[in-house]
């Protein structure tokens, strides 16, 4: 016989959705026809979303660096018409510890099949990457003991 679901218990779990295990933009915030431009975008956000001023941002980046930061130039990283002043990777890092935003990486590896993940999950990773190579050496094991009772 089944059991029924008591109707005055609440469920737990109907509205939970589990957080992303990648973190992006929302593809409409950083929607570009040119990985430079949706990088620019990326920029934008990642500072706009911080919480921080620009100004506050800069002189952060700039004391992670050691090197001088203005908000001129997060402008001109941040402006989707100015082509030719694209972010460099050093800062790109730079403002990624600064804001805490992995989104920012993963804008810019968009186009290829590599993702950043934080640190924490490398021995996840690892793990798991582990578990398949053993797999693969079961099947291997499994056909050599089945080719020998076989006896070829």
């Amino acid at each position: 016989m089944t059991r029924r679901r008591d109707a005055s218990t609440p469920d737990l779990f109907r509205d939970f959705t589990p957080p992303p295990v990648v973190e992006r933009f929302a593809p409409e915030r950083v929607k570009a026809a040119r990985c430079s431009a949706r990088v620019a975008r990326a920029v934008a956000e990642a500072i706009k979303e911080s919480g921080r001023s620009r100004d506050v941002v800069a002189n952060m980046m700039g004391d992670y660096l050691g090197e001088t930061i203005t908000v001129a130039m997060l402008d001109q990283y941040s402006s989707v018409a100015n082509e030719r002043n694209n972010i460099p990777a050093h800062r790109l890092v730079a403002l990624l510890a600064v804001t805490g935003d992995l989104r920012l990486m993963n804008a810019l590896l968009a186009d290829t099949d590599v993702i950043a993940v934080h640190a924490k999950y490398e021995a996840l990773i690892r793990r798991e990457m582990a578990k398949e190579a053993r797999d693969k050496l079961d099947r291997e094991i499994n056909a050599a003991d089945a080719q020998w009772r076989a006896g070829r």
